[in-house]
């Protein structure tokens, strides 16, 4: 089936099968360049988004700070609005209580004006006897 290879045949086919793999070295030499040429831009770009990251951390922590600041603020506010609800109401408790006073005072005074025309007419009907 297989004969034996002589030495001529021996070294054709060592030649055919160096250029072979020397070919085939050139091929991986290439691919390896690209590889490196790959593995360089991977890093720029590994660069490029760390960057990019930094800055989008950098702005959320100032958009952070900014949603601190309001909250603060709206938390003041909360409580300002509750101190003037609370003052509201006792002003208005306060002015209930003075209507009512207010009317107690009136009615007294109606009566001391009553009491005063009352009293004018006496003193009237007291001088006009005085005169006669």
């Amino acid at each position: 089936m297989w004969d034996a290879m002589t030495a001529s045949e021996y070294q054709q086919l060592v030649e055919f099968l160096g250029r072979r793999f020397e070919t085939i070295d050139r091929r991986f030499d290439a691919i390896d360049g690209q590889f490196a040429v790959f593995g360089r831009r991977f890093d720029g770009l590994d660069q490029r988004f760390d960057a990019f990251e930094q800055r989008v951390e950098a702005r959320f922590q100032e958009v952070f700070g900014h949603f601190d600041e309001l909250y603060r603020r709206l938390e003041r506010l909360e409580q300002e609005y509750y101190a003037v609800t609370q003052a509201l109401r006792r002003i208005e408790a306060l002015l209930a209580d003075e209507v009512g006073r207010r009317e107690i005072l009136e009615r007294g005074l109606e009566e001391l004006k009553r009491q005063v025309a009352s009293l004018q007419a006496r003193i009237n009907a007291v001088e006009e006897r005085l005169r006669q």
